[in-house]
């Protein structure tokens, strides 16, 4: 499938939650020179357990830059210094349906990638119902872009997830690339805990070898496969 994709479009609840989930692919679009582009939501100054201090919105933004650099993406932040951290299911779907809708029309990507639906965080939930309904089929020809692919890509933490697990039907291979994700990881200074956090380097880099072993290789990302046109 990466060889049928020109171009990717990620939405992020938060920014961080993109390299957790697909950085490792990225990496790889971007090695073969396929556009990436983020987009994130809320970015916010924020008090974070485990933090002395609040972070500011600035802060967050430097630390977005940075990893953007790393990774050599392009980005944009939907609502920025908002106070919407935690707060994103309190905007109205249809708006945030049509936002999706805009982005997905302007940028005509290959591929959509969507944070997991089955997570307890009410932030992610409604970024990706309301992303899924934005990128359902229409034919192209009464104007509205078919995103051929659209996955769900995974974090650490779904583990403390109520609801059933989707199965992760789709693996990509980021073997030579694991070490970029973990830098960009680490990029996000205000984000970075320490092990045995959930979301600490040692934590993402173990779920990438366990998903590495699924496939029989050293480190992978999977994702539920949402559509796939071949």
């Amino acid at each position: 499938m990466l060889s049928d994709v020109g171009s990717a479009l990620i939405l992020a609840p938060h920014a961080d939650d993109e390299v957790l989930g697909c950085a490792g692919l990225a990496a790889r679009l971007r090695k073969r020179g396929a556009s990436v582009h983020v987009h994130y939501l809320a970015v916010d100054g924020f008090h974070h357990y485990g933090l002395e201090h609040e972070t500011t919105y600035a802060e967050r933004v430097v630390e977005v830059e940075a990893v953007a650099a790393l990774m050599d993406w392009s980005w944009e932040i939907a609502y920025g210094d908002q106070d919407l951290i935690e707060r994103l299911d309190t905007l109205a779907r249809r708006d945030l349906v049509d936002r999706f809708e805009a982005a997905l029309d302007e940028r005509r990507p290959d591929l959509l990638l969507l944070p997991s639906g089955a997570d307890y965080d009410q932030d992610h939930v409604r970024v990706f119902e309301t992303a899924f309904a934005a990128a359902r089929p229409m034919p192209l020809a009464i104007g509205k872009w078919l995103t051929p692919h659209v996955l769900s890509y995974e974090a650490p933490k779904l583990g403390w997830a109520a609801a059933p697990l989707p199965r992760t039907a789709a693996h990509c291979d980021i073997t030579g690339h694991l070490e970029t994700k973990l830098a960009a990881l680490r990029a996000y200074a205000s984000q970075l805990r320490a092990d045995p956090h959930i979301r600490s380097p040692e934590a993402v880099a173990a779920l990438a070898a366990l998903r590495g072993k699924e496939i029989g290789v050293a480190h992978a990302e999977a994702f539920e496969v949402l559509r796939t046109v071949m």
